[in-house]
């Protein structure tokens, strides 16, 4: 039986590796709202992997019980826990991580005169503990899910 759980956890690497492209650059050929939509999506599929792990069948009892205090244990989930919260309730009325982090400024960056024009996007995510690059933050997420899944052979 294929564990279910591997499903999540390639959509969320689809939308990390989106997150990459828009992050060092990539082909301007949608509306500038469908990159914060790419975005967003990353930090709600990154967080919902732990459901899936949780209801999973083939996934041992053990790791299913450790995944809810292996986020509490990690700063870049808790963070992406309030984060994909906050965008499914539109406000946070729960804290994982105590930081209230919300997202700040964004900057676009447009390279014109060559083809095609390409867009990158550098998204803040404000703490109370101060900013963070959002990329950066998904990054360390997307480390701190390969780390809990080798630490309980999910890998």
């Amino acid at each position: 039986m294929t564990a279910l759980y591997r499903e999540q956890y390639d959509r969320m690497k689809r939308w990390y590796d989106r997150f990459v492209a828009l992050d060092q650059g990539r082909p301007h050929d949608v509306p500038s709202d469908n990159y914060l939509d790419e975005i967003y999506a990353f930090f709600m599929n990154c967080y919902h992997l732990k459901d899936w792990i949780k209801h999973d069948g083939t996934v041992v009892p053990t790791a299913q019980r450790a995944v809810e205090p292996y986020i509490n244990s990690s700063r870049p989930l808790k963070l992406c826990a309030d984060i994909c919260n906050s965008l499914k309730h539109l406000c946070l009325t729960s804290s994982r991580s105590g930081e209230s982090p919300a997202f700040g400024k964004k900057h676009f960056g447009l390279a014109v005169g060559t083809a095609p024009t390409t867009i990158n996007l550098k998204y803040k995510v404000n703490t109370t503990a101060g900013p963070i690059d959002a990329f950066q933050l998904a990054t360390e997420c997307r480390d701190a899910w390969d780390t809990f899944l080798t630490t309980n052979g999910l890998t």
